[in-house]
């Protein structure tokens, strides 16, 4: 398997990314006081050593389908049929398996502003209807807006739930706590889960609860709360509030600041929501211990194909699916967009 990475640079910032996986292992930005560094948690060794991805099931920086997330009883039903595939989270599916998009090599281009990925799989490579054309096309200015734009047509109706699933430390040390990042959030509810993490069909308003970040509050503020027992802290996916109830349009999600050097990131997507993870499985493996960094995973609802109240998360033959996800990182010294 050739591995082979990948850099773009504009100003004082850059991104690298593998042609394995679709993976992003470093945005590098400066700090209030100009010093740069990688304030992602890539996967280390990688390019020498395909297995440290393969053999992984912490996905740091890989693109993540057909379907991110979560699917219940790792089965759905589709136009009448049903269609199934090996569980890998308990019961359940989680990101597409070890047959998903995450574990393949892509074929990357070099564009003015960064890269265009693409990827083509089939029924028999991975087991969801049809066959699928995927592009991601990452881009980055000189002012730290880094976006991700995806594209996807099917040959057959397919359920499509593309993320990214980088980890930030927006510290620039990957061995430090992302507790004290502070963080607000334009979301006011969040899907309701059960066993497994599996969406219960309910919709949770954060209002009184530890998921409430409509007022900005550090990460670690109540990340023990009962509540999030179940989870071990942040694993959940909030909903985007947006105008008139819509459940996409172009629209900033959250902001996230870290006190001591004084970067901030800002992010916007169009899909209806986005997951928090806080690495609470993170146990040491490529050496970053527990809660050291923290996803915002733009994506449909978890489990959406089997839940038809869901925003529909289906592909159908012909149409042209897209989607855009900006992170803008600056300093607390600079303005916002």
């Amino acid at each position: 398997m050739d591995v082979r990475e990948y850099t773009y640079k504009s100003g004082d910032y850059s991104f690298s990314i593998l042609n394995l996986g679709c993976a992003i292992t470093s945005i590098c930005t400066p700090d209030r006081d100009g010093k740069t560094a990688n304030v992602t948690l890539p996967f280390v060794g990688a390019v020498e050593n395909p297995d440290v991805i393969l053999g992984s099931t912490k996905f740091y920086g890989l693109t993540v389908g057909r379907f991110a997330n979560r699917i219940g009883g790792a089965a759905f039903t589709l136009e009448g049929k049903k269609w199934s595939f090996e569980p890998n989270d308990g019961p359940n599916f989680l990101h597409s398996g070890i047959k998903g998009i995450w574990a393949r090599i892509w074929t990357v281009k070099h564009m003015d502003d960064g890269f265009l990925c693409s990827i083509k799989v089939s029924q028999a490579d991975d087991g969801f209807p049809g066959d699928a054309d995927i592009r991601v096309r990452f881009s980055l200015s000189s002012d730290g807006v880094f976006r991700i734009h995806y594209s996807a047509t099917c040959s057959e109706s397919c359920p499509l739930n593309l993320t990214n699933h980088t980890y930030f430390n927006l510290t620039g040390d990957p061995s430090s706590s992302i507790r004290s990042h502070r963080v607000l959030m334009n979301s006011s509810n969040i899907v309701g889960v059960g066993p497994g993490l599996i969406p219960d069909g309910s919709i949770v308003p954060v209002k009184g609860t530890a998921w409430d970040f409509t007022s900005e509050k550090a990460l670690g503020d109540e990340i023990d709360a009962p509540e999030l027992k179940a989870a071990g802290g942040y694993d959940h996916a909030y909903i985007i509030d947006r105008q008139d109830n819509q459940s996409r349009g172009f629209a900033k999600f959250i902001e996230v600041r870290e006190p001591e050097t004084g970067r901030v990131l800002q992010a916007f997507t169009d899909l209806p929501a986005f997951h928090l993870y806080t690495g609470n499985f993170m146990d040491g493996e490529c050496g970053y211990d527990h809660q050291c960094g923290f996803c915002l995973e733009t994506e449909f609802y978890p489990d959406a194909v089997n839940h038809p109240s869901f925003p529909s998360c289906i592909v159908k033959p012909g149409e042209l699916f897209e989607s855009t996800t900006v992170y803008h990182f600056y300093t607390d010294r600079k303005e916002t967009l």
